[in-house]
């Protein structure tokens, strides 16, 4: 018997699962001793083939091709969309905190580095601020400056209060924050306030201090607002030493103008009027617009004191009193009592972590105050509630700030 070629081997029968006719055992049996264990070469078919041709041996290169080309294709998009997708999950999760670390970095190092405050060096209690950055000259299309009772007498007890605000937006610092302020207050006799009730939740919190200061300020001679992510790093260092008499209220400048976070403000008649004006303004209540500058009571201070970069970016209509709020506040040195990270130095008063945020904010905290304790202890003994361990890597965490 003639041996059987693959392609008779192949249509050997109908029986498309086994290959095998009745009465074809034989010829089944013929082509597997010729082939041996070796199955022959398949022939590619219409679906399987790349131009849907069928050839001898095309089965066999399509089958090629489409492990080669249309498969990998596939799958190559599958794992693009997937990769897509993972970038996206990061991007989310991630996406905040790497935005934190980066202004962070921005507003501690590189504002050092190519927008540097001028400041004297050592820093004195009356330094004022460049003139670079004062802006107190009477605007002439406004009304003239009203100075009539402008506070001169200095009291014959000094007496003034440190204020500050805490709410659950910064409850990884809050605790810290205050024994920081509290071991300062102790070792100089000056009162602490610190009033969470005092707090009106229909507005940002930034705004309830000045309804502390309102509520506080005919008790004491002076009061100096703090924000609560200060830290006093200098506790030899005296308010009375900073104060001008001649003033209702001071203030210090950054590259932004005036900044209302540190705030020491006068018990006299117009200085109670002027808080009552700025807690009055309504319209800087609500959420910041592409051209409204600064957060919160920031906004109302700014527009009242017409500083220049309110004037030319904000622009509108003019407060017509600014001058009397500008001859009757002093702008001090940032290094006074206001110094950010970009240009602290040891031996300012304190060092104010405007601008951070949450994470980086709380772990800067930690850094200052773990100094700033040493120094509080260096003047001698401190009460158990003003001497607490500053927030650990876990609570800057888990925590806000």
């Amino acid at each position: 018997m003639s041996q059987l070629t693959p392609r008779h081997a192949h249509h050997g029968g109908g029986d498309s699962s086994s290959g095998v006719s009745g009465g074809g055992a034989a010829a089944a049996a013929a082509a597997i001793s010729h082939w041996g264990t070796n199955p022959p070469p398949r022939r590619s078919s219409p679906r399987s083939s790349p131009r849907g041709g069928v050839g001898v041996g095309g089965g066999h290169h399509g089958a090629l091709f489409n492990a080669r080309g249309r498969r990998p294709t596939s799958d190559k998009r599958s794992r693009s969309r997937l990769s897509l997708l993972a970038f996206a999950v990061l991007f989310w999760a991630f996406g905040p905190f790497a935005h934190k670390v980066i202004q962070g970095f921005n507003k501690v190092y590189m504002r050092a580095w190519f927008n540097p405050v001028e400041r004297p060096y050592p820093c004195q209690p009356t330094s004022l601020a460049p003139r670079t950055l004062v802006d107190n000259r009477p605007l002439p299309s406004l009304l003239a400056a009203d100075t009539t009772n402008l506070p001169g007498l200095r009291p014959k007890k000094f007496k003034v209060g440190l204020i500050s605000l805490c709410d659950d937006g910064v409850e990884s610092i809050c605790a810290a924050s205050t024994a920081n302020k509290q071991a300062y207050a102790d070792i100089h006799g000056y009162d602490l306030i610190v009033d969470e009730d005092i707090v009106d939740k229909s507005r940002p919190t930034s705004w309830s201090k000045l309804l502390a200061m309102r509520k506080y300020l005919p008790d004491y001679d002076f009061l100096l607002y703090v924000d609560i992510d200060t830290i006093i790093m200098s506790p030899e260092r005296k308010l009375e030493d900073i104060v001008d008499y001649e003033y209702d209220q001071m203030l210090a400048a950054d590259t932004n103008g005036v900044n209302c976070g540190v705030w020491m403000i006068r018990n006299t008649p117009w200085a109670l009027w002027f808080i009552d004006e700025m807690w009055s303004q309504e319209q800087f209540i609500a959420p910041k617009s592409w051209n409204m500058l600064f957060k919160y009571e920031q906004r109302a201070f700014h527009y009242l004191y017409q500083s220049a970069i309110w004037r030319r970016v904000v622009q509108g209509e003019q407060y017509p009193k600014a001058n009397s709020v500008r001859a009757r506040t002093k702008v001090v040195n940032a290094c006074v009592f206001n110094s950010q990270p970009s240009f602290f130095v040891k031996g300012d008063l304190l060092v104010h972590l405007a601008g951070l945020k949450g994470f980086v904010k709380c772990m800067w905290f930690r850094r200052y105050y773990r100094e700033a304790r040493e120094n509080m202890r260096a003047m001698g003994p401190i009460s158990a509630d003003a001497d607490l361990e500053g927030p650990s890597i876990w609570r800057c965490m888990t925590h806000r700030t």
